[in-house]
């Protein structure tokens, strides 16, 4: 049982379970809660929040414009914590990528942070090992070496410019090693700039040779022809999960 799960999620491939990849004392945690969970207004007393307002002073021009930004009602809600779930943000998430509601998106501060929680979810230091598929974006290594994990590197195919899944050399390698717990695909891929079809992503989800998470890395789907984006396939499939930001298409780099 994963504490805190509100969803039940899809039943596909038939030979993939999450839990038993969960790192135990994971698993174990018994969800924190804060006082914004029971109470989205309100002054929160117990939460020692500051009643007095705000103490950041305008020091300089740009803090002045900065805080001329903002709504009165903005500036006087900055001495409150805020939601620990931004379920509204969440919710227009959901809609705009076609997944059922709030509790199927996880927010994170860039998707670096997604990355690095879903090794200190997944891996165990000094023993798991996850795939990448080089050339591709460099933080899933970074990453990787920071949290001590191991990493398999089996290289697209590059034959006439194709930069594309090497299905058969991935198969040997979940041969070789059956405790792999991430796969790593950047679609449309950094640097490569080419994309993986779903056909193929869909082939490595079904594989029963692979039983951990596949992680779609599409910082740059929005930049992609309609209906190449892997967001639908978490309707379906368990063992993915797709990874995308406001950083690229969207231009709010600094929202993070």
């Amino acid at each position: 049982m994963i504490l805190g799960l509100k969803v039940e999620g899809p039943k596909l491939p038939a030979h993939f379970s999450l839990e038993p990849l969960i790192r135990p004392n994971i698993l174990a945690l018994q969800p924190y809660r804060c006082a914004r969970d029971d109470y989205s207004a309100g002054i929160l007393l117990d939460a020692n929040e500051n009643a007095i307002g705000s103490a950041l002073p305008a020091l300089n021009a740009v803090a002045a414009e900065t805080m001329s930004l903002l709504s009165s009602t903005e500036r006087a809600a900055l001495n409150r914590y805020p939601s620990p779930t931004h379920d509204e943000l969440k919710r227009a998430i959901a809609s705009f990528r076609g997944v059922p509601d709030e509790n199927w998106v996880f927010l994170g501060v860039g998707s670096d942070e997604v990355i690095d929680m879903l090794y200190r979810v997944l891996c165990v230091p000094g023993k798991d090992r996850v795939m990448t598929c080089p050339p591709t974006y460099g933080m899933y290594k970074v990453t990787a070496n920071v949290n001590d994990v191991g990493v398999v590197e089996v290289p697209l195919t590059t034959t006439d410019g194709a930069f594309q899944l090497d299905e058969e050399a991935m198969d040997k390698a979940f041969l070789t090693y059956p405790d792999l717990k991430l796969l790593f695909i950047c679609s449309p891929g950094n640097p490569t700039g080419t994309l993986i079809p779903l056909d193929a992503i869909k082939r490595v989800l079904e594989n029963k040779n692979y039983r951990g998470v596949v992680v779609i890395d599409e910082a740059y789907i929005d930049f992609s022809p309609s209906g190449t984006s892997a967001a639908d396939l978490v309707n379906t499939y368990a063992n993915v999960c797709v990874s995308q930001t406001l950083s690229k298409s969207f231009g709010l780099a600094a929202i993070r």
